[in-house]
């Protein structure tokens, strides 16, 4: 019974805290609604390879010893798709075990982005090249005073 008791007391330190948060966004965004749990995924232990992608957050799920890795990692994929994405990337071989009886899987979601500009403006609205503004140092000195010659 205290084994329990103790997973259950982690798993509310960790809820308190704002770690046990499904996603790392304050607000939820529509711009990739929420998909079906069982939703095509892309899973990648490293970085995506695809050329764009928007981050979404970091999708966890907890997990008592007595679930499989397997289902484990089936509830993060669930997670996954619950979120909108469709990456989910950095996924750990092994889940950490913060204690005795539990297991965590962690992984970031994102979402494919079209590579397309015309499809996607750009954050700054495109407006054109970008021009530096010259520093202090390479503006000319003003030119000096006329000297007056004739004197009266």
């Amino acid at each position: 019974m205290p084994r329990r008791s103790s997973f259950a007391l982690a798993l509310a330190v960790i809820a308190a805290t704002g770690y046990g948060a499904c996603s790392g966004s304050a607000g939820r965004t529509t711009r990739y609604p929420r998909r079906a749990p069982g939703c095509e995924l892309s899973v990648h232990h490293g970085l995506p390879e695809v050329p764009v992608w928007d981050d979404i957050g970091i999708a966890q799920v907890d997990c008592y010893l007595d679930e499989s890795e397997i289902a484990c990692l089936g509830r993060l994929r669930a997670e996954a798709c619950r979120m909108g994405g469709d990456i989910l990337y950095n996924v750990p071989a092994k889940a950490a075990r913060p204690i005795e009886r539990g297991m965590i899987y962690r992984a970031q979601v994102a979402h494919t982005r079209p590579s397309n500009k015309k499809e996607e403006p750009l954050p700054d609205g495109g407006a054109g090249p970008v021009v530096p503004i010259p520093s202090a140092w390479t503006i000319p000195p003003p030119p000096p005073p006329a000297v007056d010659a004739g004197g009266q």
